[in-house]
C-alpha cells in the first residue's frame, strides 16, 4: 500500500506540473502567434502543421523506445530536460525567428514543441498508464491531476497574457525544474523488483510491431482517430481566435476565454474521476462513439453560434468528451490488442495518426478561416467528424466484457 500511495501521488503531481506547463505554453498559442508574432491565420496554421510534422517523426520512435525501456526513466528525463528551456525559447529564440524567417521558425519551433508536447505526451501517458497497471490504480484517477494543473495554468495564463506573456514562459521553466525534483523520487527500478521483472517479462517480441500493421482492428481504430479526433484537434487549434470575435475587444475575449477554460478543466477533472466507472459499464467502443458525437455537435454548433453565451456553452462541452476519450482509448487498446505493445499502439495509432492528419488539415483550415470564414470552415469540419463517427459504429470493435475482465485482472495484480 505504501508503494501504491507513493507512485500514485508522485505521478499525479508529475501530471499536474507537466500539463501546467503545456497549457501555459499552448492554450493561447494561436493568439500569441497572431498578436506577438504578427502572423495571420494561414501562417499560424503553418506553425501548427510544423508541430504536427515534428510530432509524427518523434511518436513512432518514442512508442517503440517506450515499450523497450519499460519502467526505465530515461525517456521521461529527456522530456524534462527539454522543458527546462521553455522560457528562453519563447522569450528570446522563437519571437526572433518569427520576425526573420517563418519557415525556419516553423522548423525549429515545430521540432521543439512537437517533441516536448504533441510527440512526448503519448510516451509520458503510456509510461504512467503502465505504472498504474502494475500498482493497481486506475489511470483515469491519476490523470485527473493533469486537469487540475491545466486549470490552474489557464487561470494564471489568462490574467498574465494581456499584461506580460513572458512571465508565463518563465513560470513554465520554474515548473519544469520542480518537475525534475518530483520525478527524482520515483524509484521504479530500485524499489520495486517484482514490478520490474513483470515488465521485462512483458517485453514485446521481435517483429510484433510489423505484425500490428496487418491487424484490421488497428486500421479501423486509426480511421476513427483520423476522421474524428484529428478533425476536432484542428478545429480547436484556432478556436481561441474565433472566440474573441464575440467580444468588444480581443483583450476582453482573451480574459473571458482564460476564465472559461479554467472552469472547463475543473469540470473535466470531475468527469475524469467518473470516466473509468462509466467506460467499464458502457464499454470502450460506446465511449469512443459518445465522444465522437459530442465533438461533432460542438464543431457544428460553433458554426451557428450567435453570441458570447452560446459560444461559451459550446466551449464547456469540451469537458464532457475529452476525459472519456482519453480513458476510453487506453481501455480500447487493452481490450483489442497485445498489451505488450500498448505504448506503440497509443503513440502510432492515436497520437501519430492525429498528427499526420493535422499536417495537411491545419494549413487548409487556416486558409479557410482567412477566405470563407470560421463559420463555414466549422460547418465542413463538423460534418466530416459526424460522418466518421457514424461509420465507426460499424467499424470499431465492441468488447465490453473483455474490458471489464482485463481491468479487474490488472487491479488484482
Amino acid at each position: 500500500m505504501r508503494t501504491l500511495n507513493r507512485n500514485y501521488w508522485i505521478f499525479g503531481v508529475f501530471f499536474m506540473l507537466y500539463f501546467f506547463i503545456w497549457a501555459a505554453c499552448t492554450m493561447f498559442l494561436s493568439l500569441w502567434l497572431t498578436q506577438e508574432g504578427g502572423l495571420n491565420s494561414t501562417k499560424t496554421g503553418v506553425i501548427f502543421s510544423a508541430i504536427s510534422i515534428a510530432a509524427i517523426c518523434f511518436q513512432p520512435f518514442f512508442g517503440i523506445v517506450s515499450d523497450k525501456l519499460g519502467l526505465k526513466k530515461n525517456l521521461l528525463w529527456l522530456f524534462i530536460g527539454l522543458l527546462v528551456f521553455i522560457g528562453p525559447f519563447f522569450v528570446y529564440l522563437f519571437p526572433a525567428l518569427l520576425k526573420t524567417n517563418i519557415i525556419l521558425a516553423a522548423v525549429i519551433g515545430g521540432a521543439y514543441l512537437g517533441a516536448i508536447f504533441n510527440g512526448g505526451v503519448g510516451a509520458i501517458e503510456a509510461y504512467i498508464e503502465r505504472v498504474s497497471h502494475l500498482n493497481g490504480f486506475e489511470y483515469g484517477r491519476v490523470r485527473v491531476f493533469g486537469n487540475i494543473g491545466a486549470a490552474a495554468s489557464t487561470f494564471v495564463t489568462g490574467h498574465l497574457f494581456n499584461t506580460n506573456p513572458d512571465l508565463i514562459f518563465w513560470i513554465g521553466t520554474g515548473m519544469a525544474l520542480l518537475l525534475a525534483v518530483v520525478f527524482s523520487f520515483a524509484k521504479m527500478g530500485n524499489s520495486e523488483p517484482s514490478a520490474v521483472n513483470a515488465d521485462k517479462a512483458a517485453a514485446p517480441p521481435k517483429g510484433s510491431t510489423l505484425e500490428l500493421f496487418k491487424n484490421k482492428k488497428f486500421w479501423m481504430f486509426v480511421l476513427y482517430v483520423l476522421g474524428v479526433g484529428c478533425i476536432y484537434d484542428v478545429y480547436d487549434q484556432q478556436f481561441a481566435v474565433y472566440f474573441t470575435h464575440f467580444f468588444a475587444t480581443p483583450e476582453k475575449g482573451t480574459q473571458v476565454f482564460g476564465n472559461l477554460v479554467t472552469l472547463q478543466i475543473f469540470l473535466e477533472a470531475i468527469v475524469m474521476i467518473l470516466a473509468p466507472f462509466i467506460i467499464n459499464k458502457i464499454g470502450a467502443k460506446n465511449a469512443l462513439l459518445y465522444a465522437g458525437f459530442i465533438m461533432s455537435i460542438r464543431i457544428l454548433g460553433s458554426s451557428v453560434a450567435d453570441g458570447a453565451v452560446a459560444i461559451s456553452l459550446l466551449k464547456l462541452m469540451h469537458a464532457l468528451e475529452v476525459p472519456i476519450l482519453l480513458v476510453a482509448v487506453f481501455k480500447y487498446i487493452s481490450a483489442n490488442f497485445d498489451m505488450r505493445l500498448s505504448a506503440t499502439i497509443y503513440l502510432i495509432g492515436f497520437q501519430f495518426s492525429k498528427q499526420v492528419g493535422a499536417i495537411f488539415l491545419s494549413t487548409i483550415a487556416g486558409n479557410m478561416y482567412d477566405t470563407v470564414g470560421f463559420k463555414s470552415a466549422y460547418l465542413l469540419l463538423g460534418s466530416i467528424a459526424l460522418v466518421f463517427t457514424a461509420i465507426s459504429i460499424f467499424t470499431l470493435s465492441g468488447k465490453k466484457m473483455l474490458i471489464v475482465k482485463n481491468v479487474s485482472a490488472q487491479e488484482a495484480s
